[in-house]
């Protein structure tokens, strides 16, 4: 008998349903998406908290993003409110447009193009295994956002230079699209953070190079930084 009750309870054990993996889930959803992801537009809202100031400042908008066959990502953001500007990664080129002054800034970042590229894997397109890469990744929990269930996951970057700009990046991964439906970058040690809220979001969108050209008005003043 006493032979008996070890087999009967190993047999239990097998026969239990295996408890399923969220994160492993949740990745299987970000593949499922990278696979056929080109494109997205989306309204957008931006949170930049200032722990030392206790300010809260939000900006909103829309996006529009395009990934080629190459993996590299074109997108332009048009803020509308409270302030109207404009701001596009095109290439080694960000610009950032004020229609108000009618100045365009133009930052070269071919020589940060490692971190630009890790950020961006955080967005639309990009792998389990690219993610994970880059990240040490980690299951928050599922919430519903926006009206939609979510994969809430936390990314420690491993990189020491993607380090000295985000501690930590947070995630919510849309149970139904695979993509991030919000964003947030933990900027300082003491609670500074960024944050992006997109809805309304679609998938594959058919944009073109000229959908997402920064377009400034005639006379406008360049302004170019770095080298």
């Amino acid at each position: 008998m006493t032979r008996i009750v070890p087999c009967l309870t190993a047999i239990a054990l097998l026969t239990l349903p295996l408890r399923a993996d969220p994160l492993a889930d949740t990745f299987a959803h970000i593949d499922a998406a990278a696979r056929t992801f080109k494109g997205m537009t989306a309204n957008l809202q931006e949170t930049v908290y200032t722990a030392l100031a206790k300010d809260t400042s939000v900006s909103t908008g829309d996006i529009k993003l395009k990934r080629d066959k190459s993996g590299e990502i074109r997108w332009l953001v048009n803020f509308t409110q409270p302030d109207q500007k404009m701001a596009a990664l095109d290439g080694s080129q960000a610009k950032i447009y004020y229609p108000k002054t009618n100045i365009e800034q133009i930052y070269d970042i071919s020589t940060k193009r490692d971190l630009v590229e890790q950020v961006m894997l955080l967005g639309f397109g990009a792998t389990s295994a690219e993610l994970k890469a880059h990240y040490d990744i980690s299951f928050l929990g599922a919430e519903s956002l926006g009206g939609q269930g979510t994969a809430h996951l936390k990314l420690i970057p491993k990189s020491p230079d993607m380090l000295k700009n985000f501690r930590q990046v947070e995630l919510w991964i849309s149970d139904s699209l695979g993509v991030p439906v919000q964003q947030k970058f933990l900027t300082s040690s003491n609670g500074d953070f960024e944050q992006f809220a997109y809805s309304s979001l679609k998938l594959n969108a058919s944009l073109s190079d000229k959908d997402l050209q920064l377009k400034t008005a005639k006379g406008v003043q360049i302004k170019k930084i770095g080298s």
